[in-house]
């Protein structure tokens, strides 16, 4: 952890495993690294096992300012939960100030029925007492079918003019396709990613792949067509996760309505 000129007493962040394994990390200076190890790397507060690859290399950052501790989400694939003390759980854009008792959660597996289990990262700090600010995000009128994600129940659901219907089979890597490209749009806008950009959000930079395994777009498609799979109404005329030639992939995506857990 870098040094810094103030530091806060007695401020403890409480990390809990998927499998419910406890453990304290003391914080003094920031910032604070959050993260799963990679070549010559190594976080601050390391999340593992992780072998699915939910958690990012440098997930989220906790940084000490004005004597109060703020998060920020380095632009994770599957993105970052705040729940705050008084039990609303949304997801994190940009940064946010932290106060004692509220906790990020970062996918760390999904049992076999497809529930989604987190670890849970708890800022012990008596010393905050302002509430985070919450502003809901514009809603914005859906044309066609479209995709919209619950982040907190890791759950999708296809959205047309007969309503949302919860879309099933979805295989871990298809959610982290879904995850990272929802997180990428901005309030309900369709987004387009490139080809390398979604390898490199699958699985990893380069430097990271196994010996001997290189992943290309043949790969990409394959997780691309069971997406299509589970989504589409018709996957051969996909309206939702549609190819831009040449370039990647664009999502049709509705604006997610953030759920209290």
């Amino acid at each position: 952890m870098d040094a810094q000129t103030r530091t806060v007493g007695s401020v403890t962040l409480r990390v809990t495993s998927p499998e419910g394994r406890a453990r304290g990390v003391e914080l003094t200076d920031g910032p604070v690294t959050v993260g799963r190890t990679a070549p010559d790397h190594t976080p601050d507060v390391v999340l593992e096992p992780d072998p699915q690859r939910w958690v990012g290399r440098l997930h989220c950052t906790l940084d000490l300012s004005d004597g109060g501790w703020t998060v920020t989400d380095n632009a994770s694939v599957n993105g970052t939960l705040l729940r705050s003390l008084s039990g609303r759980t949304e997801r994190l854009v940009g940064s946010r100030r932290l106060r004692h008792g509220d906790a990020l959660l970062i996918l760390g597996d999904m049992s076999p029925d497809g529930e989604p289990l987190y670890w849970e990262l708890t800022l012990l700090d008596p010393h905050t007492t302002q509430a985070a600010p919450f502003e809901p995000t514009p809603a914005v009128p859906t044309r066609g079918p479209c995709l919209r994600y619950d982040w907190v129940a890791a759950r999708a659901y296809r959205v047309d003019e007969s309503g949302e219907t919860p879309v099933s089979g979805l295989r871990p890597q298809g959610h982290q396709l879904l995850r990272y490209m929802v997180g990428r749009s901005s309030a309900g806008a369709a987004v387009a990613c490139g080809h390398e950009e979604l390898i490199a959000a699958l699985w990893g930079p380069p430097e990271e792949w196994p010996a001997g395994r290189a992943y290309t777009r043949t790969d990409l498609a394959g997780v691309v067509r069971a997406v299509r799979r589970a989504v589409e109404a018709d996957p051969s005329v996909p309206r939702i996760l549609e190819t831009i030639t040449g370039i990647g992939y664009r999502l049709i995506v509705t604006d997610s309505k953030e759920e209290d857990s």
